[in-house]
């Protein structure tokens, strides 16, 4: 039997009444009152009206309306809807319906208030509808009276509420101290229908203004993004030190290696030597020039010996480093001395036309130490 067969006897019917389609946002039937109260002027005209421009909540309320439906639940709300634009809060009352394919679709039978309720209430109750904040109110034991589309987006329809915390302890000590007459705030990890989210939670009692008994208001907001931002902040900021951390071993070590490729030896009492193995570049020269500055002022040394033996072959630029430790030691004081000198590495100096003045140049590290004692004798 067709659907029109079916609800043919509300035909004659004198409340509106009309069958909703979630899935293809259609109106699939509806009778005479309904379409005066669409102010459609024939069925195929309502029929043909697309409402996907629908919001997020509203849909979100009719899906929950749906699952319930198919376990045989009905559904009672008061509903502000806008035909042609204009606003009629009415009375709706939902029960799902079998449509000709077989999807659930919802009969809505509607009573249209003599009396509208004033605007601010109207618009309180469509902003309560739309906030991302997620709005539910408790009974004095804790089971839900009321939950805005974001809650039921957020927790599902029929969840209850102790199920949305991962710890059995809160939802008690939350029921206990809005018993209490205290505000109860927390943030918090919750369970989710899309997972684990951190949501600020806070709770207090009112009076329910449709019994008057005492309910307990509680809002979720969702504090994910922030946490998580923070925590990347924060695990930035620990890398940061880290890297901090580990450069400054790295320079330590460098040092240390630095030191080791090139140490200063004290041949006698006052002459000192610096072996220089491997590449001279700029930055080992300078920390070369540190050290062995140092060195000669602690020791009053009168000769300091730069053997280039195990020099690397050196460039023009490296040359010129020789040539400035010498003269660094002469303004000391001490007398600069190079050894290791070979043919290759004399004609690297030549070509270079590095100023060696004043620096004794000589083949070997021996020839560099008996120089050194013959001129102190």
């Amino acid at each position: 039997m067709k659907l029109h067969e079916r609800l043919a006897a509300l035909e004659s019917s004198p409340i509106p009444t009309w069958v909703f389609d979630l899935d293809f946002f259609r109106q699939r039937w509806a009778n005479k009152p309904a379409l005066e109260l669409w102010r459609a002027s024939t069925p195929e005209e309502l029929y043909a009206r697309d409402y996907s421009d629908m919001s997020e909540s509203t849909r979100s309320r009719m899906r929950g309306y749906i699952d319930g439906f198919r376990v045989g639940r009905t559904a009672e709300e008061e509903w502000t809807l806008y035909p042609k634009g204009e606003p009629v809060t009415m009375k709706l009352f939902m029960t799902g319906v079998p449509l000709d394919d077989g999807r659930t679709g919802v009969l809505i039978q509607a009573v249209v208030k003599e009396q509208a309720p004033s605007p601010d209430l109207v618009r309180s109750i469509e902003a309560l509808r739309h906030t991302s904040v997620m709005v539910t109110l408790l009974d004095m034991a804790g089971e839900i009276v009321l939950q805005n589309p974001a809650a039921q987006r957020a927790f599902g329809v029929a969840a209850p509420f102790r199920a949305r915390f991962p710890d059995d302890v809160i939802p008690e000590a939350l029921l206990s101290a809005t018993r209490a007459g205290e505000v109860f705030s927390l943030e918090t990890a919750v369970h989710t229908e899309a997972g684990e989210r951190w949501h600020a939670v806070e709770a207090r009692t009112l009076p329910d203004p449709a019994t008057g008994k005492t309910v307990i208001l509680v809002h979720h907001t969702d504090e994910t993004a922030r946490r998580g931002a923070e925590r990347r902040a924060a695990e930035e900021g620990q890398l940061a030190e880290q890297l901090r951390g580990t450069l400054a071993i790295v320079e330590r070590q460098k040092q240390e290696i630095l030191a080791l490729s090139a140490p200063v030896i004290e041949v006698s009492s006052r002459t000192i030597a610096l072996p220089i193995i491997g590449v001279l570049d700029s930055a080992r020269a300078l920390e070369m020039e540190g050290r062995i500055l140092k060195a000669v002022s602690a020791r009053g040394a009168e000769h300091v010996i730069l053997d280039l033996t195990g020099a690397d072959a050196l460039t023009a630029e490296t040359a010129e480093q020789v040539a400035r430790l010498g003269r660094a030691i002469r303004l000391l004081g001490a007398r600069p001395i190079a050894t290791g000198i070979t043919s290759k590495l004399a004609r690297t100096l030549v070509h270079a036309n590095v100023d060696l003045e004043g620096i004794l140049l000589l083949r070997s590290l021996r020839d560099g130490i008996e120089a050194a004692r013959r001129e102190r004798t």
